[in-house]
């Protein structure tokens, strides 16, 4: 993604409107006398970046010439810029598109990029919260007692630190597993096939789509999938409409399980890093979550279950 170097080594990830200034709405703040409160703004046009002095007091240079105020200037990887002085000076390393991203507001020069529309707050160690983006486009946080709907440049708070949310409108990142691309198939296309042994200590996935397959193998949060798949399957088997199938309490969950709050937080986000990782779109969907009655399910009811 684009991203500034300072002559002194320290960089700036570019947001797609990226003031500078002294002013604490600037993303690259500049705290000297010399550089205005809004001194210049470096914004993605959505396919190049340019450079607009603000109107400073003490101008804006790029590549050592004074650049007029208001005049919307393009930039190139390895063009030079300076904001009221040549101590300011920062260099376009990166001209690629921005991406979407949170920054802490106490550590504000390391952002979290948004990899596969899924991310983790705190860490994906300790993922008490996810950012994540929708069917439709928005992006929301999901907390266990409610979702939040997110907005560009919207600051919130996630265990006790607060966050700003950046995000151009681009298209979702792409990406692969296995050399498979799942990539724009929506979830409800995709059949999931749970392979698993006679004692179940191994549960092995298989994702299908149109003669497609791919194998994600055994692993530890399989087991917590292949309960709710075995819950969905059951309801539906019952007559239960589709809206209502499959949901489970949380409290529940975690006691047939044996095992904590916080380890079923950490399954759930591993396995929609997992199928964020197949290209999936809506990777959040695989597990769905109604945070006021504190329920989950598996987030599609084509399922195969096969004992091996």
């Amino acid at each position: 993604m684009g991203c500034l170097r300072h002559v002194a080594g320290a960089f700036s990830f570019l947001e797609a409107e990226h003031l500078v200034g002294r002013s604490g709405l600037a993303v690259l703040r500049i705290d000297e006398s010399y550089v205005s409160a809004q001194h210049a703004l470096i914004r993605w046009t959505g396919s190049s970046w340019e450079l607009k002095d603000l109107g400073s007091r003490n101008g804006t240079n790029l590549n050592d010439m004074a650049i007029k105020p208001g005049q919307a200037i393009g930039l190139l990887r390895g063009h030079r810029m300076s904001f009221g002085s040549e101590a300011q000076t920062w260099e376009l390393v990166d001209d690629s598109p921005p991406r979407a991203m949170v920054v802490p507001l106490d550590r504000p020069g390391e952002p979290l990029f948004i990899e596969g529309d899924i991310l983790a707050l705190p860490s994906p160690t300790d993922p008490r919260d996810t950012v994540f983006r929708a069917a439709d486009g928005a992006w929301h946080v999901e907390r266990e007692d409610r979702i939040i709907a997110l907005e560009g440049h919207a600051v919130f708070e996630s265990s006790g630190r607060q966050y700003r949310f950046s995000c151009p409108e681009l298209a979702p990142d792409t990406s692969a597993a296995g050399g498979v691309n799942l990539l724009d198939r929506d979830l409800d296309s995709v059949r999931l096939v749970f392979r698993v042994s006679r004692d179940e200590e191994h549960v092995e996935v298989v994702v299908q789509r149109r003669g497609e397959s791919v194998e994600l193998g055994s692993r530890v949060h399989n087991y917590p999938l292949l309960l709710l798949a075995r819950q969905r399957l059951s309801d539906a088997a019952s007559g239960m409409n589709d809206h209502s199938c499959g949901w489970v309490y949380l409290d529940e969950f975690v006691r047939s399980l044996k095992v904590t709050p916080e380890r079923v937080n950490m399954d759930v986000y591993r396995i929609r890093r997992q199928f964020a990782g197949l290209g999936v779109s809506e990777p959040a969907r695989i597990i769905e979550r109604r945070p006021r009655t504190r329920q989950l399910r598996i987030g599609t009811g084509r399922l195969a279950l096969e004992t091996i």
